[in-house]
């Protein structure tokens, strides 16, 4: 082989023999094993000197021609990648080989160079920072130390290719490209370590640490006009996205059971103080999380945004370490409760961050829910994490900078008293029905608070549909007595009636809550009606008329193009018509309600004559020509058919002698009617 490259290099031209040279000399080094009996070590010994020589050249002379550079390099390296294979026979040789890579690629990454030489430092540089993790998980096997043991001095040892980037960031600008690949490439495959064989090492706090090492490596590698950046950010963000992935997947069964049954299910509703018993198994996954929370802050330094990418993991570290620790109850719950109230009220209150209410408000939501789940278990801790919510909802309905921010607040606020109000008295031991009265209590106060707020405030509405909601869960709450119940609704409808009264309160909501008031007050009326017993008719239809006759006439002075069928009809039909339909369908002869209701019918006609009213009017003669022929038809049997026969035959002749006349008269009081309103 030696001769045959020295005849080829004596008849090729000048400016091909040093590229013929050196792939010869790189031939022989390979024939030398096969000419001659070699042992592994002498091997080894070839490659590695040959390969080191080599590099040595170009590590010398830097200027060197680009096409020879190239030669010289690729022969090293093809020399070094050789012993490296023939060096994994024995962890000896293999630390060697390492450690000859690492020393000659970050030797040819310090000696400054243009041109050609710069890519040869780069991956000059880039092999050292990947030898760097081999040379220290092969020492320990060499030394016969446990797997976790190389896995973590190899995780460690990748810690060196970070300086290593960062140096080069400082002093050796052009190699940055390198300098970002290796040190992702070295970090990425020691963080994936516990998945092929490094025993019981949790994967979650390895990949964590891995993307902790390329957030910092990426927080160094500053925007610049390089045309190969994007490329170089896209493999920072695919490797660092996997190691987060990777870590999220691996802590997240952790963190569920952390923030939904933490003691495992003996946290039931009012069962007791749950045994807490310190998992010390679980505290690598939480300092995984704070890792990731400290990837994630440099990770959002980039960008200006470090809060929102760091929340998430710091909210689910909190309850994995305090299980870990074993601290006593409700130190878990409650400090989980009072971080999502911190993040609801941060988001609400600060100014407007637009990054951060999409990751604060589902942060602080899950929570909160969290830790009322495990306040629950007892009824002070109920109680205490009730209060806690009512006052961070009306911090925020007090505070909140956003409309529909203080609207949530206001809801929240409403719904955490009237479950403070419900659970209070189950907590003393009364039953349920007892919460009746602090609801309305509750409901009187948001009716109150939406007196406070100006009168075209939308705000106020949302508060008075709220009070109106929480009342009737209290009449809800109070339908297994009569007495309470009654009690409730009147005691509402004289709050609604006093909420009227607000001076410049628009006319119809002062008529809606007129109804609401009179609706609370007839129903609790009847309420207590039905509880005494009481069966005659009129007492439940005479109240509601007069109610909505009331309103009608009100209604009749306030709007003058209001006919007295829509103002008057419903009352007038709601206080004759039942009595009526009883009187012609009743099997007794009821004489008074006969009595009475044809004196209210005639009272009717009259009013609506007098008032020049057509609804009474046409409604009380309706009921007047019914109760008349039902009493001719209750009266038939009493009489003689002769005197029906003889009235009837007078009647008709009558008629037929004034029939122009009486024509006349039907047409004048149709006119009449006509113009009645």
């Amino acid at each position: 082989v030696a001769l045959a490259v020295g005849a080829a290099v004596l008849l090729l031209p000048r400016g091909a023999r040093t590229a013929l040279v050196t792939a010869g000399a790189v031939a022989v080094l390979f024939a030398v094993p096969a000419g001659w009996p070699a042992s592994w070590p002498q091997v080894l010994a070839i490659d590695l000197v040959g390969g080191v020589a080599l590099l040595l050249a170009v590590l010398a002379r830097p200027s060197t021609p680009p096409v020879a550079l190239f030669i010289r390099a690729l022969g090293g390296a093809v020399l070094l990648g050789h012993g490296l294979l023939v060096a994994l026979a024995a962890p000896t040789g293999a630390l060697v080989a390492l450690g000859v890579l690492a020393g000659i690629g970050l030797a040819l990454a310090v000696r400054r160079g243009v041109g050609a030489y710069r890519e040869v430092a780069g991956v000059g540089l880039l092999v050292g920072q990947l030898s760097l993790p081999g040379i220290a998980a092969v020492a320990l096997f060499a030394g016969g130390a446990p797997p976790w043991w190389q896995a973590r001095l190899a995780l460690a040892a990748a810690g060196l290719s970070l300086v290593a980037a960062l140096a080069a960031r400082r002093h050796r600008l052009e190699l940055i490209g390198y300098a970002v690949t290796g040190a992702v490439v070295a970090v990425t495959v020691p963080g994936l370590a516990p998945l092929v064989g490094a025993g019981d090492e949790p994967l979650a706090l390895y990949a964590a640490l891995a993307a902790l090492g390329i957030a910092f490596v990426a927080l160094g590698d500053r925007p610049s006009a390089d045309e190969r950046q994007p490329a170089r950010l896209a493999l920072v963000l695919a490797a660092g996205g996997t190691m987060a992935v990777v870590a999220v997947l691996v802590a997240l069964p952790t963190v569920l059971t952390a923030l939904v049954s933490p003691h495992d299910g003996r946290d039931r509703v009012w069962s007791g103080v749950p045994t807490v018993v310190a998992d010390p198994t679980v505290l690598p996954v939480g300092f995984a999380l704070v890792v990731l929370a400290v990837a994630a802050v440099l990770a959002g330094r980039r960008v200006g945004r470090p809060v929102p990418f760091a929340l998430p993991f710091v909210a689910a570290a909190l309850p994995v370490l305090l299980i870990a620790v074993g601290a006593p109850w409700p130190v878990l719950p409650a400090a989980v409760l009072l971080a999502g109230l911190a993040a609801l009220l941060f988001t609400a209150l600060a100014a407007p961050r637009p990054a951060l209410a999409p990751v604060a408000v589902p942060v602080g939501v899950v929570l909160v829910a969290s830790g009322v789940a495990g306040l629950l278990a007892t009824r002070a801790g109920t109680l205490a994490a009730e209060g806690a919510l009512l006052v961070a909802a009306v911090a925020v309905a007090a505070g909140a900078r956003g409309f529909e921010v203080r609207v949530v607040g206001c809801l929240a606020a409403v719904g955490a008293a009237s479950a403070l109000a419900v659970t209070a008295p189950l907590a003393g031991g009364l039953p349920l029905r007892a919460a009746a009265y602090p609801l309305l209590a509750v409901a009187a106060l948001v009716l109150a608070a939406a007196a406070v707020t100006p009168a075209r405030a939308q705000l106020g509405r949302v508060l008075d549909a709220a009070a109106q909601a929480v009342a009737l869960v209290a009449a809800v709450l109070a339908v297994e007595v009569a007495r309470h119940l009654a009690t409730v609704c009147v005691l509402w409808g004289v709050a609604v009636a006093l909420r009227l009264l607000r001076r410049g309160e628009p006319a119809g909501r002062r008529w809606a809550f007129a109804g609401i008031a009179a609706g609370s007050e007839l129903l609790g009326a009847w309420v207590l009606l039905a509880a005494g017993g009481v069966t005659v008719l009129e007492a439940y239809t005479l109240p509601a008329a007069a109610l909505a006759v009331g309103a009608g006439l009100v209604a009749l002075r306030t709007r003058p193009g209001l006919t007295s069928w829509s103002a008057l009809g419903p009352g007038l039909v709601a206080a004759l018509l039942p009595s009526l339909v009883s009187v012609l369908a009743g099997s007794d002869p009821q004489p008074w309600r006969r009595l009475l209701l044809g004196a209210a019918a005639i009272g009717a006609v009259l009013a609506g004559a007098t008032r020049r009213w057509q609804a009474p009017v046409l409604l009380g003669g309706g009921v007047l020509t019914l109760l008349a022929l039902h009493e001719l038809a209750r009266g038939w049997d009493l009489l003689p058919r002769w005197i029906y026969l003889g009235v009837g035959g007078l009647a008709l002749v009558g008629l037929a002698a004034t029939y122009e006349r009486r024509r006349r008269d039907l047409a004048r009081l149709r006119a009449a009617v006509g113009r009645l309103g």
